[in-house]
């Protein structure tokens, strides 16, 4: 996906919860007396919708700076900073994509869980829930968050250089300037960090930072949280088929003709 175009999204348009297959999916599951797939489920859309409206949100605020720096005049600066400010908002469109992929897969796999519901029954509705990927899905996610975060704390990072270098290289051309002219050279004034074009640039750069954090830290919640879940679902299964094992090798065995011969000789 190249940098500058506009990322198509297929959306899923309203919240997950108002879409027919998981509504129908929340009501098979309470039918069923499946609370625990019910929660992890209504968790992991209300997630999801979360992220997609708090990713657009990050957009319109880039948007807004760079309308804010077009009507600045042309510079050096400028363009560096209207440029950074592009590959942010690339980061966030391919993210707030890979959300919306996400969503439209959720809402198929919740049709799917109905469908095998009402040809196969129970055991294959906890298994298609399983097999919605949650936990999978969260850390693809997260780990997609995590990227974009530190890839914008290095762009305030290099803005902040880049600023300094140039203030440097323009202090240093006003003394060459003074010495051509038999003039004392001036002290270099140290930059105001928290002034100028760069300065809002890496503002609005670490207000959508902050943003994904915080959704990078909700996503690892849930994560672990649907996960301890499965996990403990997971140990109940196995002990209940080790139960089951062990009454089957405890249970009297039927006596064959051999058997029955020795029993009847004791």
């Amino acid at each position: 996906m190249e940098e500058g175009k506009t990322v198509g999204i297929q959306e899923t348009r309203g919240p997950l919860r108002e879409q027919d297959s998981i509504r129908a999916l929340l009501e098979l599951l309470e039918q069923q007396g499946m609370e625990q797939e019910k929660g992890d489920v209504i968790r992991m859309a209300d997630h999801i919708d979360t992220m997609e409206m708090q990713l657009g949100t990050v957009l319109k605020e880039l948007g807004e700076v760079k309308k804010q720096l077009g009507v600045m005049q042309e510079n050096k600066v400028k363009l560096f900073a209207v440029n950074t400010i592009q590959k942010a908002e690339h980061q966030v469109q391919t993210l707030r994509f890979q959300v919306g992929e996400w969503k439209r897969k959720f809402v198929e796999r919740a049709e799917q869980a109905v469908f095998d519901f009402k040809e196969k029954g129970k055991d294959a509705l906890a298994s298609a829930v399983k097999g919605m990927h949650l936990t999978q899905g969260l850390q693809k996610l997260q780990y997609s968050l995590h990227t974009v975060m530190l890839s914008m704390d290095q762009k305030i990072d290099r803005l902040g250089s880049m600023a300094e270098e140039l203030h440097a290289a323009k202090g240093h051309l006003k003394n060459a300037f003074l010495e051509m002219n038999g003039k004392d050279t001036a002290k270099i004034t140290e930059r105001n960090p928290e002034q100028g074009i760069i300065f809002q640039t890496q503002k609005a750069l670490f207000q959508s930072m902050r943003s994904i954090h915080k959704l990078e830290q909700k996503t690892e919640r849930l994560q672990q949280q649907i996960g301890k879940l499965e996990e403990r679902q997971g140990k109940q299964a196995s002990l209940k088929d080790t139960l089951q094992e062990l009454r089957q090798e405890t249970a009297p065995h039927p006596f064959g003709k051999e058997e029955k011969q020795k029993a009847a000789i004791r």
